[in-house]
């Protein structure tokens, strides 16, 4: 039992483990969390609001298209990792 354990921990890919380490350090600090979820809520509206104003044919693409991307992230971590590591390069960017 052990060494089919052991097995299926040799198993995982390298972003497993990563998105694990990441996982508890955010668990952790649940407080932190719940404030970045409203701050990247908040770059959201911002950017809807831009959107609207600026080019109020793509509204419904504006609409769609993260709806989309969430539901893939949902489903694939990786993606939902690949994701996660453009946010982050663009919040750094700007």
């Amino acid at each position: 039992m052990a060494e089919e354990k052991s097995e299926k921990q040799d198993a995982l890919p390298k972003f497993d483990t990563l998105y694990s380490k990441i996982a508890n350090y955010v668990s952790a600090k649940v407080g932190n969390f719940v404030a970045f979820l409203f701050f990247i809520f908040t770059l959201g509206v911002v950017f809807g609001a831009v959107v609207v104003q600026a080019h109020p044919g793509i509204v419904y693409y504006a609409i769609l298209f993260p709806a989309i991307l969430g539901l893939v992230a949902y489903y694939n971590r990786a993606f939902a990792t690949g994701l996660f590591i453009i946010f982050v390069a663009l919040i750094l960017l700007f």
